[in-house]
């Protein structure tokens, strides 16, 4: 699909991240994220079909933000 998504709401959507983010997941488990907050832009690129099988998105998050702090 088309999809994008724009975070208004961290505590909402559960996942790390800040307001004003945006980005778009793949079927494969690509992922990319752009924090105008933070100043970042993650371009993750996989294979992992389904995405469901495995949270790697999540763990991508909570690498990126480790990282950041």
């Amino acid at each position: 699909g088309l999809g994008f998504s724009v975070k208004t709401d961290v505590a909402k959507s559960q996942i790390n991240g800040s307001e004003g983010e945006y980005g778009w997941g793949g079927m494969a488990s690509t992922n990319f994220f752009i924090d105008p907050v933070e100043d970042t832009v993650v371009i993750f690129m996989t294979q992992l079909i389904p995405s469901s099988a495995y949270p790697i998105r999540q763990e991508l998050r909570a690498i990126v933000n480790a990282a950041l702090l």
